[in-house]
């Protein structure tokens, strides 16, 4: 495995790390890593993984796995969605009018 997902172990604090590594493309490592990590800690786990796992989840388990606010962001991020995306894009000029 990757030196680099050493930054991932803080996100962990409650489970045994050797066992995280195990399983670090599972929807609960990718969940935990999305709704808690930072920037760099989500770029860590995409580059381990890959984006294509990181689509699959949001579109298979994002809604149950993740806070709405998250799921949101993350769709938007990935593009998983692009109907989603379109409309979130058409409404962009009219953010913050009265």
């Amino acid at each position: 495995m990757d030196k680099n997902l050493k930054i991932l172990k803080e996100l962990f604090w409650d489970y045994e790390w050797s066992s995280v590594l195990e399983k670090i493309d599972s929807p609960f490592v990718i969940a935990r890593v999305l709704e808690i990590g930072d920037e760099e800690q989500v770029k860590t786990l995409e580059k381990a993984i890959g984006k294509r796992k990181v689509r699959r989840f949001l579109k298979k388990y994002g809604r149950r796995f993740l806070s709405e606010m998250s799921y949101n962001f993350w769709i938007y991020c990935y593009e998983t969605n692009k109907k989603t995306q379109r409309s979130y894009i058409g409404n962009k000029r009219s953010f913050g009018r009265r």
